[in-house]
């Protein structure tokens, strides 16, 4: 009784979907509208990309369904081609993200699920991360990486809409400097105004904009103000910011100073590397109770001198209040 019921409730829908095959195939001319007709079974067959027997065939031609032969023929070439279209794009993303050494076919492999995702510049998964290790395809999880950070960077400065998601992409290498607020180069900045990426272009030129006055700070800062060349790609920003973050100068960086006649700024610089100098000493010697900082204290001299030696001389302890030299460096002559 409730088979009964169940086709009952079945043949409408049927009888939709064998009307809907039928305008599908062009064969509303078929007057058997029956679900249990040949041609619903053959329509059906076709629908689920199943090939017709030369029976099947045979009998569409004698029941004049010669327009119905014609979308399946041409529905089979389209599949035909567009088969070999889908392997022809797989083919070329295995190239392009370093995967041809993977052999297995496309239809049953993650990799070309997972090299799709890389394409549209979607994040692959943790799992998918792990397959690709455990295929052994390293240099494309490499890729996989740059991506994933290509596309949290075009999140981050809202150029989502930029479609190109590989990483040798210009504006990845844009995004790149951006996030180390390093300078672009005059073709870098054009690209982005070709590109239409107005927002990058202004986040570019606020960060200009934010060095220029540190620039200018520090130029007051030590001393340098009289420099003819105020550019932020100018060696005097670089060798102000090597003085502000405490780095010693190289040789090639006091040169250079020499020549553009800034000695004020070497002074203030080779005073600052002498008063690093000092604390080292002093925190070494055990001596970091003294108070006075500067490497023109007698003490700073003491310390350097021992520090090269490892002894000292008559001349140290001859001066007035000797036994307090003594005293604070009582440790090291005795060891």
């Amino acid at each position: 009784m409730a088979s009964t019921i169940n086709m009952g409730k079945e043949s409408p829908n049927r009888l939709k979907h064998f009307a809907a095959l039928k305008s599908r195939y062009q064969a509303t001319q078929y007057q058997d509208s029956s679900p249990a007709s040949l041609l619903y079974l053959i329509l059906r067959k076709l629908d689920l990309g199943i090939e017709l027997l030369d029976l099947e065939s045979n009998w569409l031609g004698e029941s004049k369904l010669e327009e119905t032969l014609e979308v399946i023929k041409q529905e089979q070439q389209y599949r035909v081609q567009e088969f070999r279209n889908l392997e022809l794009e797989l083919s070329k993303l295995k190239s392009k993200y370093k995967a041809t050494k993977h052999n297995v076919s496309w239809q049953s492999s993650h990799l070309y699920f997972i090299l799709l995702k890389l394409e549209s510049g979607n994040f692959i998964s943790d799992s998918e991360v792990k397959w690709l290790r455990a295929n052994g395809l390293y240099e494309t999880n490499q890729i996989a990486q740059e991506v994933n950070r290509f596309t949290q960077l075009k999140s981050k400065y809202k150029a989502t809409h930029y479609q190109d998601s590989y990483p040798d992409s210009p504006l990845y290498q844009i995004l790149k400097k951006l996030e180390v607020t390093e300078s672009l180069n005059n073709s870098e900045y054009n690209w982005l105004i070709d590109q239409e990426l107005f927002e990058i272009a202004e986040i570019f030129k606020q960060q200009e904009s934010v060095k220029e006055t540190h620039f200018a700070q520090l130029r007051d800062k030590y001393q340098a103000n009289l420099h003819s060349d105020l550019s932020l790609s100018s060696p005097l920003y670089l060798i102000l910011q090597n003085i502000d973050r405490e780095n010693n100068l190289s040789d090639s960086e006091i040169n250079w100073l020499e020549q553009q006649g800034f000695s004020e700024t070497i002074a203030i610089a080779q005073e600052l590397e002498q008063t690093r100098e000092f604390a080292t000493l002093k925190h070494k010697y055990k001596v970091t109770y003294y108070q006075d900082s500067s490497p023109k204290s007698h003490l700073y001299k003491i310390l350097k001198r021992l520090e090269l030696s490892n002894q000292l001389g008559e001349q140290e302890f001859s001066r007035e209040n000797a036994w307090w030299w003594k005293t604070c460096l009582k440790f090291a002559l005795v060891k």
